[in-house]
This record gives structure tokens, sequence and C-alpha cells, in this order.
């Protein structure tokens, strides 16, 4: 082969591989082409911030809220349900065509343009241009016959759209259609803090880190378990019925409240709730957030109802195992130390299995109090026949004291109101745990003669 044929060869398979490189490899794929249909446009869902739906003389608008989702501005200020807002979202940022030709010299009477069923718009902005907005309005008209195909037009044009009547049920779905059924909303997990104003009592809860700490009306630590349970109980809350129109707040107890429940969700986000009568039907609950009032099922007013002393830490102690960086136990005379470094237990510089250390910890973390004994009760005590204290990687130690009582025994823990009363031989068997766990640990070996 010559040089120039060589060189013609090699031009051509330069130009093949920058065609595929600059062109062909943007070009949709066949999966792509059926996802998207005929498109009219395709604006990026993410950066649409208002919808605005106008129908039979009622206007909706909807504005992106962040983290939180849609919002309602009009007609009332409310959260969206954002699997709704989400739909037209969809259907009018990837706007697409049913079928037949567009009809560029149509009279928009023709089309019942004229006097529009519904207009919708739309407002996103550019990456490109952070200051800057666009928008695009729709007016859809009438059904095209033995269609399931609508005609619309682009305000600002003559053209007239044919697209899928789906889009026009869509956006003429009633106000209520688009108000979220969430009475709360968020996830447990994210929840921080929990508050239930009834009449002149507070009842607070406080998340820190792996458990719920009463803070109102007593500082003392809470059944993880069951604020967890009320949590999920008030998430878990979807309303029946919108109730629109002018109300008698306070023939309905929403004035004042009955209940206000508020939560403290990601972010610091908190979303306050108030909590009325019984409505006439005697299984619904009148609730108002956000000024809209609503009703629920009833059943959640019991656990709303429920004292302090309920949701009170049943368990004398709750750190969170992993955070432990050492114990310190005192029973009568003996005393044990166990310190953990580098991932490792050990007493007395002799290692001790990790097995055995968690143990240890699973016999403090498994004291339960039979009954509470307010602080008046535990001013004169028995010397205490043990003393736990826990070191954590953060904050303050938790120190246990287990006291003598007739017909038992009195545990006292720091940073805890009052007293807890448990089971008699409650101190044996924690003492019992400790010997275990440094009777298992490792003997240092001694260096054999003549080798140092």
């Amino acid at each position: 082969m010559s040089a120039k044929k060589l060189l013609a060869l090699t031009a051509v398979v330069a130009l093949l591989f920058g065609f595929i490189f600059l062109f062909e490899r943007r070009m949709p794929t066949t999966e792509d082409r059926t996802r998207k249909g005929d498109l009219y446009w395709d604006i990026p869902e993410g950066e649409v911030e208002r919808i605005e739906l106008t129908r039979s003389g009622e206007t909706l608008e909807f504005q992106r809220a962040g983290d939180a989702g849609w919002k309602m501005i009009k007609p009332e200020k409310y959260p969206a349900d954002p699997f709704a807002v989400g739909s037209v979202l969809s259907e009018l940022a990837e706007f697409k065509r049913a079928g037949g030709e567009d009809a560029d010299d149509a009279r928009a009477a023709d089309y019942g343009l004229d006097k529009p069923a519904a207009r919708a718009t739309i407002v996103w902005g550019d990456p490109a241009e952070p200051k800057s907005r666009k928008t695009r309005t729709i007016e859809f008209g009438a059904a095209i016959p033995g269609t399931d195909v609508v005609a619309a037009r682009v305000v600002g044009t003559q053209k007239v759209l044919f697209v899928p009547a789906a889009v026009l049920a869509s956006l003429s779905k009633s106000a209520d259609d688009f108000e979220s059924r969430e009475v709360f909303g968020g996830a447990p997990a994210d929840l921080t803090r929990l508050e239930i104003l009834r009449g002149r009592g507070r009842l607070v809860f406080a998340r820190r880190q792996v458990a719920w700490w009463l803070v109102e009306p007593m500082s003392d630590l809470a059944d993880t378990a069951e604020v967890d349970r009320l949590a999920a109980s008030l998430l878990r809350l979807r309303v029946k019925d919108f109730v629109h129109g002018s109300q008698d707040l306070a023939a309905i107890s929403l004035s004042p409240a009955l209940f206000r429940v508020s939560i403290t969700g990601a972010k610091g986000a908190v979303t306050a709730v108030d909590f009325g009568a019984t409505r006439s039907d005697g299984n619904t609950i009148y609730v108002r957030r956000d000024g809209q009032v609503s009703t629920i099922d009833r059943d959640i007013l019991d656990e709303l109802s429920k004292e302090a002393e309920a949701f009170r830490g049943r368990a004398l102690l709750g750190f969170n195992r992993s955070d432990a960086t050492g114990i310190d136990a005192a029973f009568g005379k003996t005393r044990i130390v166990l310190e953990q470094k580098d991932g490792g237990w050990s007493s007395g510089g002799r290692p001790v299995l990790a097995a055995a250390a968690d143990d240890a910890l699973g016999a403090l973390l498994d004291l339960k109090s039979k009954d509470f004994a307010d602080e008046a009760a535990v001013t004169t005590l028995e010397p205490a026949t043990a003393i736990v204290t826990v070191r954590m990687k953060s904050g303050d130690p938790w120190t246990l004291s287990l006291h003598p009582e007739a017909g038992g025994m009195i545990g006292r823990v720091s940073a805890r109101p009052g007293g807890f009363l448990v089971d008699r031989d409650a101190a044996e068997k924690l003492e019992a745990a400790f010997r275990k766990a440094v009777a298992e640990a490792t003997p240092v070996k001694k260096p054999e003669d003549g080798k140092r």
C-alpha cells in the first residue's frame, strides 16, 4: 500500500473517530427515545422552582421548599403532596406530543383555546445564569372527539398542540388532592425533640446520642422504645378529611387547643400541630396545621394523655456500650477496674476477652427498675454495697450505687432523680459478672530465663 493511500485511510479513521466522540456518543439511545417519546421540550425537573395551575377560576400555586419538598402557596399555605405535585411536574417538564400533526394556522376558538379549561405555568432557573428565571405557560382547550388527546397552546405562540388528556386530568384535581395527607411527615431517625403541651403542663423529650431523655416535667432518662413508639405513632398520622371555610376554633377546642405537639426533625425544622375536640362522628378529632383544619383518627388521644411516669426509663443506665472507655467497680472491699484502649479491654495490665467485657457492660445495662422512689424516700439510705462508674468517650460518666433496703435494694444513678427499686440480689449478680470478666483475663507471660 502506498504512503498516500495509507495517509488517506488514516484521515478517514480519524474523522470517523471524531464523529463518534463528538456527536454519536451524545445521541439518545433507543431506550432514551422510547422513554422520552415525542417531546416538545425537556426541562430538568430539579431546576423547576414554581408551578401555578389555574382552572375554573381557582388558582393553585406551589413553591419548592428545599429539602422539605413542595409547599402549597395558594389557595392556602400548606405542605403539598409530593406525589401529586411530582406527577404534574413530570408532565409539564417533559411535555410530550400525543399524536397527530400540530396545527400551525388553527383558530383558537375551534379548539376551545379562546376560553381555556386550564392554564399551567412553570418557572425554572438556569445554572449557567443563577440570577435569571425562565417561564413557560401552557393553555389547555377542548378534548378531540374520538381520541384521548386535548388541544393545548404555549402562551405567546399560535401553534395548536395535541397532548395526552391525562395531563389535563392531573391539572384538574381538587386542591385537597394536592395537599399532603401527612400530619407531621419526616423520618423517625431525624427526630431530635418532641414536645406535648396540654393546658399548663408540658411533656418534653430530647434525643441525646442513642437515648431519649425527659426534659420536662423532670430531667430523667426516658424509655427510648416508648418514646420511639410515640414518635412513630405521630408520624403515621394521616388526614381523613380537610375542613374548609370559616371555623369557630374555640367550639372545636382548637383555640386554645387540647394538645399542641411540636416535633423537631432534620436540620432543626419544627412542625407544630394543634389537636382539638372529637368530631360528631365519634371516630375522628379536629387538628390544625399551618392554619388548615382537618380531621384524623382519635386513637392518638390515648397516647397524648399519658403522664411522664409512663415514659421514664426502667433501665437504670442508658449509655451506648461502644462509647464506654473504662469501668471502675467496687463491691465492698473488692475493686475491679476495666480499661478500654485501642479497641481492646484489659484489667490490671492483663488483656480481657472482648466477650467478657461486653457481658459486664450488658449486666449493667440489663438492670431494670421494678418501681420508682421519689427523692424524699432516698435521703437516708444504708451504705452502698456496690458502686460502679462507667467512663465515656464524651460527656459525663455514669455512676450507679446499690443500697440495701428492707425487702429489696435501692439503686441511685448520677443525673437521674430519686431512686429505683431493684431485685435484692442485683449487687451479687453484678459482682459475679465482673469477677467472671477479670477471671477470664489472659495472664501476662513472664519472660523465660535468659531472655529479656
